[in-house]
């Protein structure tokens, strides 16, 4: 794994396997040595997208009030106004949804108004015209204001499934109106497929580069957060989801993704091209020009851990009502 995907794969995986209702110790896993090892990296990498997934994974499995979580993280979450400008809408959204699982759990009136303050700025991103999500906020990083609205189908699925926490824990109705709105702006872009691109243009309410398709997007990032629109009072999604997750077997690759054989997943199909054409691609994506190329396309055969772990928690939130500690 690369980057600080040891952080928030460990952290995601956690929360499926709970989710799921797996015994750890079914799967090889001393929760209590992953704990342990989970809050040493969050201290070692001080990645606040990455602490509001080890928040969520704190809720549900129930180890430590927050104030103890923050002094084992080294994390203060006094910090977050002057920390969730510089986040991307992916992080920020991982945040609330971290919190809204501690607040739920534990009823504390802080981590309620640091939810709030959280999903302020993740609403913030929300473009009336578009109804997409920004990737990054007007006072971001110079890096990532250069594609503020260069957004990408993260930015989008994982705001979806916070706004809908954010309305099954608070209700009122607004926070669903917003689920729905980007809910029902992302189902109209899904492609003929069922596919979910990858980059859009937030400003213009457009796709920028389809490829790669991610085969989690596919089978449980997009049906989870789906779901939980639907669970907090939204419309159904139903046929989106159904072609979704049939994108798996039935792909413009002509190849399954399922390798009954290697028993896994492979992680998505995208281009077959070079590090020049993909630096050409993406350069067009940050001036807003749409990738309109039929590219030749191959499957990526690779795999990562918080894929599985999506996986159980997209069918388990499918399969029956949520488990105690979970929003849905």
């Amino acid at each position: 794994m690369t980057g600080t995907e040891n952080l928030t794969s460990t952290a995601i995986g956690l929360i499926g396997i709970h989710r799921a209702g797996i015994e750890a110790r079914d799967l090889g896993i001393d929760v209590a040595k992953t704990r342990k090892a989970l809050l040493g990296l969050t201290r070692s990498r001080r990645y606040w997208g990455g602490f509001g997934l080890v928040l969520w994974a704190n809720a549900v499995w129930d180890w430590m009030p927050v104030g103890s979580l923050q002094e084992r993280c080294e994390m203060a979450l006094c910090e977050l106004p002057d920390r969730l400008s510089a986040m991307t809408t992916m992080q920020v959204a991982w945040l609330a949804s971290g919190l809204l699982h501690e607040w739920k759990k534990r009823g504390n009136a802080r981590t309620q108004d640091w939810s709030h303050l959280t999903l302020r700025e993740l609403a913030s991103r929300l473009m009336p015209e578009s109804r997409l999500m920004r990737h990054a906020s007007d006072r971001a990083p110079l890096t990532a204001r250069l594609r503020q609205n260069v957004a990408n189908f993260a930015d989008q699925v994982y705001a979806i499934q916070t706004l809908a926490f954010a309305e099954i824990a608070f209700g009122g109705g607004t926070w669903l109106k917003r689920a729905v709105q980007l809910a029902d702006r992302n189902v109209a872009l899904q492609g003929p497929l069922g596919q979910w691109w990858w980059h859009f243009d937030a400003r213009r309410g457009r796709v920028l580069q389809r490829y790669p398709v991610y085969a989690v997007h596919q089978h449980a990032m997009a049906p989870m957060a789906l779901l939980a629109v639907t669970s907090a009072g939204g419309p159904s999604y139903e046929n989106w989801i159904r072609r979704s997750q049939d994108w798996i077997h039935d792909n413009e690759s002509s190849t399954s993704l399922v390798d009954r054989g290697a028993h896994t997943v492979w992680r998505d199909v995208e281009p077959r091209e070079n590090a020049l054409a993909r630096r050409r691609r993406h350069a067009r994506s940050l001036l807003g020009i749409e990738d309109v190329s039929s590219p030749r396309l191959a499957v990526n055969r690779e795999t990562r851990p918080y894929e599985w772990a999506w996986c159980l928690y997209a069918g388990a939130t499918a399969s029956g009502p949520a488990r105690k500690g979970h929003l849905r």
